[in-house]
């Protein structure tokens, strides 16, 4: 049986890949597929996690957004600080 711990940490890692998939179609003009097909094939190539992939696209995303001057997000929203 699942703990409310473990709901919350699935629900979390679902959250973090949708929006690293987002990321991948806004950016790279991937298909919803191919995004979810490239974290999935990351991670098993690298032997981690598919929510340490997310992070990772997550981050780079972010950081290149920061070196660009942009304040959004791919997803539309904005930084929070």
């Amino acid at each position: 049986m699942y703990t409310y711990e473990d709901i919350k940490r699935l629900i979390e890692e679902i959250r973090l890949t949708n929006r690293a998939k987002l990321i991948l179609i806004k950016m790279r003009g991937m298909t919803e597929a191919e995004a979810h097909r490239f974290i999935v094939r990351s991670a098993m190539d690298r032997c981690v996690k598919k929510r340490q992939v997310a992070e990772e696209v997550i981050a780079y995303h972010e950081k290149f957004e920061e070196k660009r001057g942009n304040p959004r997000h791919a997803t539309g929203n904005r930084h929070s600080a």
